[in-house]
């Protein structure tokens, strides 16, 4: 069976009785890049897909009994084709570590530090009120040179930590409820466990749970997060999916407003109100070409900040996934601090009633470059 993989077509072909796949790099050149492909079965130990060009394996990680992912290390030129013949291999080394302790789980490529998650409660600086203490957030988030790309407890805006998702302007019950502004002290958003760990030739994986709380009314939602990190130290790649169901007896109700959803806080040597550590403004682009604040209100598929850090250029680009709700989704762009928020609930409200879900998946591709367009298009390949 060979099977001819595109950007996004599958094509089955049927010839020998050997499964092969074809990647066509159409329209971008592909190098570096998880690619996910359908495969006729599991096979038994350690497989891979052979390049004879090159003569390079590229081990091959199931994620169910007939979708596998692997790294092409080699690089595909736009209009080319290549051949890749599954075959078994020996056991191959996990290079993505995950450790955890009683605060927080940190994930690593090759020794190099990707990002940490905080399982305990993590208390504000001295200078700000206890109720902002959080958990269940990313920081810090480093570029492959070890730039760390992300700031939480900012002096302005306490309650922002780095990569995290809340919700703002909800209605629980009849009452305003808001998880993203603690200092209202009417919700807030917690962890609650770590589900699975899970470590691989391809990729590795932390699962973890969350929960929204009503500070009148108890827990509304449970969140489950998902972040499988990809074997590529060059750069760095991970996806993020979150599963939020509503485990009350009651409707949620997210209102229309201009921000809440999936977050991102840039480094503070960015933050011009940060006195002692701002060095420069960071610039925003977006998959449609805006820039910086003029961006705010948009749709976008995907949005990259990119400044110097340490005097490096560091990098962060954040794709929106094609299944999302409201797709693509718009964003709130801060005018002046560096902070940007996807949000589905900009032009119109939602609800998530009594059992009811709302999912979404982010990828993040994190660099000690600002890419091309091209190079970004690209990291989407198999979207």
């Amino acid at each position: 069976m060979t099977r001819l993989l595109t950007l996004f077509i599958l094509i089955s072909l049927h010839t020998s009785a050997q499964e092969t796949i074809i990647i066509s790099a159409t329209p971008y050149d592909r190098d570096h890049i998880p690619i996910e492909v359908p495969l006729l079965k599991k096979g038994n130990g350690s497989m891979g897909l052979y390049n004879s060009i090159s003569k390079n394996t590229y081990p091959l990680q199931w994620i169910n009994k007939e979708q596998a992912i692997f790294i092409l290390t080699d690089t595909i030129v736009a209009g080319k084709q290549l051949l890749l013949v599954i075959k078994k291999i020996g056991k191959q080394q996990h290079n993505v570590r995950i450790t955890k302790d009683e605060k927080e789980v940190r994930v690593s490529i090759t020794d190099k530090p990707v990002f940490t998650y905080h399982i305990a409660e993590v208390a504000p600086p001295p200078d700000s009120p206890s109720y902002y203490k959080r958990s269940g957030f990313i920081h810090p988030l480093y570029t492959p040179g070890g730039q760390i790309l992300t700031d939480d407890f900012p002096s302005n805006h306490a309650h922002q930590h780095a990569v995290f998702h809340a919700w703002t302007n909800t209605t629980y019950k009849g009452k305003h409820v808001d998880f993203w502004n603690q200092h209202q002290q009417s919700g807030t958003v917690q962890h609650v466990s770590v589900l699975r760990i899970t470590e691989g030739p391809v990729f590795s994986e932390l699962e973890t749970r969350q929960e929204y709380e009503s500070l009148q009314f108890g827990t509304v939602l449970s969140e489950i997060w998902t972040l499988r990190v990809y074997n590529v130290s060059s750069q760095f790649i991970f996806d993020l999916d979150i599963l939020q169901e509503n485990i009350s007896k009651d409707t949620l109700f997210l209102e229309k407003y201009i921000y809440g959803g999936m977050a991102f806080r840039g480094s503070k040597q960015w933050d011009k109100f940060n006195k002692t550590a701002f060095k420069e403004n960071w610039s925003l682009l977006t998959s449609e070409g805006l820039k910086d604040s003029t961006a705010n209100h948009t749709a976008a598929k995907w949005v990259m900040v990119t400044g110097n850090i340490n005097g490096k250029p560091s990098t962060a680009t954040v794709f929106n996934h094609p299944s999302n709700f409201r797709y693509p989704q718009k964003i709130r762009v801060h005018p002046e601090m560096p902070y940007w928020v996807y949000s589905p609930v900009v032009d119109l409200p939602f609800n998530i009633p009594p059992r009811g879900k709302y999912t979404a998946r982010y990828r993040y591709y994190l660099t000690n470059e600002s890419p091309s367009t091209q190079q970004i298009q690209a990291v989407t390949f198999g979207w």
